[in-house]
């Protein structure tokens, strides 16, 4: 027995050896400074895992190139200059260095980073060595942007990993400190969580050859999203995520919630007050929600619903209902601004009904934070809106008895627990205004009930979408100098915050610019860059008229509410997905006036992929529909509008390459928690669950 016990403890200390290394620091390795740290955590590598979870994308065979005239465009080489000068106009954020070969001039571009470190110790006419993309002809003139400097051809890899990259750093010292985090990794003996039997079953290696294997490979079909290293990876992390989802699932079977006693005074109060009728869709999953309010069992639901379709109607009946049932709710936004957005619209709505409605976010501190918390405490505040400050420590309710999460997929699972957490038992509502394919709802809402919110108010019409190509820009000019006669507003989205070379046209600063010379003050600028004071400054100009034309990236995307604004303007479309053109969309088309859409495409961009999208964007208005031709067209990472690929929330998965991983990962799962009670396998999945951030759901093995 003694000889057991202490083998147990040592598996368990081992296990937990492991999980803190991958955990650690990315800042604690060996020649890893305060610069290198930065660009790491603009990768998200700012942990031994997610290093290791940061894939390259090809294998680089490099060569020099001695001819200019044969340079190949957009393509990787190595080329032996000689140094000349540095051009770094304080006002301007190009800053240049400019070389020589055989009497033809180069030109380094570097855009918002400059390393200096590079060339402080060069000469003028020094000899260096460079590696980048060409991105001009050399009848234009030769110019790369962001080279490595070398100091001779011996430093060059000629074979070499490609990996993403941001500013201050380059693949070789990705793939250096990668290789230096695996060899640590080796020491510790990963145990296998997937049986042999399972790894048989698909030719699976050990999760560890997997990743020495992808990091090292022999060849570019070891790092695609189909091989066979990526796969056994990617059902690791689906592995994970179906294991959490039940856990939370047979935890809420177990704990009993609270039933809440209202009449639905308060709701029809509301409604009378607002004049308004609620759809078929808004009625069947309010009877839904308040069904599950009044049961015993705890109420963990998404509405799920189309832009438009009274979501945030439906949330604000069943806030009533918690408060009718002497109790506490809060309503949780991804952003300030759409926070200050339900605010607003809650507190205006319930003027005259004595409940008081605070609003708590990151900006608010001091003492008026201090008298939101004890008022919250004492239970004198009965619905509380915010961001991500709500779910913090020191925010504590008197009796909280339900939660709505908007736009859920822009919170992780660890957030939603913990805003959870902050009740007994506490009923949650998650709203998503992003229609999901039921291929996804198992990886993202497996542990809900789902009520869909179907059909949308009525008078409503569909927007109109149109096609133009960019080169006739001034029709779409013509056309919002009518609509702001008409007192109408505009969005014009942009896919980029700033531009570069090749990108001028599409940065949302240079098409500020631009439309300013036309419409002067009219014009406003939104981007996430901008400071938050700023952001609602412009946002309110914009809703209460100061401001006709909004231009903006993606970050007005969703919720943002403007009755007035009835055209969009979308430039480059084949860079977004199709459910985030539906997002963006959304943002027009919430009054009874006509609204329209335009998307602004260079026919040097499309691709098959692009026309098919512009075409199902023009055919149709149906979000559940466009989210399934997103789904086919580019696998799942767009559905929610966050990425280019991947599932939401996911590092490795890729449904365009895993989908046949899924089901087989949630009845794998099941198993498992079927036979949790072995020491020796709740040890393997506590390390599974601690590597892809699922620590908290592990604790919930016990409760169960």
């Amino acid at each position: 027995m003694w000889s057991q016990n202490c083998k147990t403890i040592l598996a368990v200390r081992r296990m937990r050896e492991i999980y803190k290394y991958l955990n650690s620091s990315t800042k604690t390795l060996p020649g890893i400074g305060e610069k290198l740290y930065e660009a790491l955590e603009r990768l998200n590598c700012s942990t031994a895992f997610s290093l290791l979870t940061h894939f390259p994308t090809r294998i680089s065979f490099r060569s020099i190139c001695n001819d200019l005239s044969k340079l190949p465009l957009k393509s990787e080489v190595i080329l032996e200059l000689k140094f000349l000068e540095i051009f770094a106009p304080k006002k301007n954020k190009v800053k240049k260095v400019v070389c020589d070969k055989n009497g033809v001039p180069v030109e380094l571009l570097y855009f918002n980073y400059f390393p200096y470190y590079l060339f402080n110790n060069k000469k003028y006419g020094d000899d260096i060595v460079v590696l980048g993309n060409v991105r001009t002809s050399p009848s234009n003139g030769i110019q790369i942007a962001h080279p490595t400097v070398y100091n001779s051809l011996d430093d060059i890899e000629k074979k070499a990993l490609i990996y993403p990259l941001t500013y201050a750093i380059n693949s070789s010292v990705i793939h250096k400190f990668v290789n230096i985090v695996l060899k640590n990794v080796s020491t510790f003996l990963i145990p296998e969580w997937l049986g042999e039997d399972k790894r048989h079953s698909y030719g699976f290696g050990s999760f560890l050859e997997s990743l020495q294997s992808i990091h090292n490979p022999k060849s570019n079909n070891d790092i695609l999203p189909n091989s066979i290293f990526r796969r056994r990876l990617a059902f690791d992390e689906l592995l994970a995520s179906q294991i959490a989802i039940s856990i939370v699932r047979k935890n809420r079977t177990y704990n009993q919630g609270n039933s809440s006693d209202f009449s639905g005074k308060l709701k029809k109060e509301l409604l009378n007050k607002l004049q308004f009728t609620l759809t078929e869709g808004q009625v069947s999953s309010l009877e839904e929600i308040e069904a599950d309010q009044r049961s015993s069992n705890r109420m963990v639901r998404l509405l799920q619903g189309d832009v438009g379709s009274g979501k945030t109607l439906v949330a604000l009946c069943a806030i009533l209902n918690a408060i009718e049932g002497i109790g506490q709710a809060a309503l949780m936004a991804p952003t300030d601004i759409l926070a200050n957005q339900h605010f607003n619209w809650i507190s205006e709505s319930l003027e005259g009904f004595g409940i008081k409605v605070a609003l708590l976010t990151g900006k608010i501190g001091g003492k008026k934070r201090q008298l939101i918390l004890g008022d919250l405490r004492n239970g004198e505040i009965q619905i509380l809106i915010g961001t991500h400050a709500i779910f913090q420590d020191s925010v504590e309710f008197q009796n909280l008895r339900l939660v709505i999460i908007d736009e859920q997929h822009r919170f992780g699972v660890q957030q939603r627990m913990a805003l959870m957490n902050k009740g007994k038992n506490t009923d949650v509502v998650v709203m998503s205004a992003t229609p999901i394919p039921r291929t996804l709802s198992m990886t993202m809402y497996g542990d809900m009930d789902v009520s869909i919110l179907s059909g949308k108010p009525k008078g409503r019409m569909p927007v109109i979408t149109y096609s133009l190509q960019e080169s006739k820009v001034d029709k779409v000019l013509s056309f919002i100098r009518k609509k702001i006669s008409l007192g109408e507003k505009i969005y014009w989205v942009c896919p980029l915050i700033e531009g570069d070379i090749e990108n001028d046209n599409i940065a949302v600063e240079n098409r500020f610019v631009f439309l300013k010379k036309f419409f002067g003050e009219k014009v406003g600028l939104m981007h996430g860059k901008l400071p938050s004071d700023e952001k609602d400054k412009t946002m309110n100009d914009f809703a209460f008229g100061e401001v006709s034309i909004l231009v903006s990236t993606t970050v007005v995307e969703v919720g943002v509410d403007v009755p007035d604004a009835t055209l969009l303007i979308i430039e480059s479309p084949d860079r977004f997905g199709l459910a985030q053109l539906h997002q963006l969309r959304g943002r027009v088309g919430r009054s009874m006036k006509q609204s329209e859409c335009i998307m602004l495409y260079s026919p040097d961009n499309l691709t098959h992929s692009s026309v098919s999208k512009i075409k199902i964007m023009k055919d149709s208005n149906d979000g559940f529909y466009i989210a399934e031709q997103d789904l086919k067209l580019r696998g799942g990472g767009s559905v929610l509008g966050s990425k280019q690929s991947g599932l939401p929330g996911f590092k490795i998965a890729d449904l365009e390459f895993h989908s046949d991983l899924l089901s087989d990962a949630n009845k794998y799962a099941n198993e498992i928690l079927m036979s949790i009670g072995s020491e020796d396998t709740q040890n393997k999945i506590e390390l599974l669950l601690n590597i892809f951030g699922y620590k908290e759901n592990f604790k919930l093995i016990s409760a169960g």
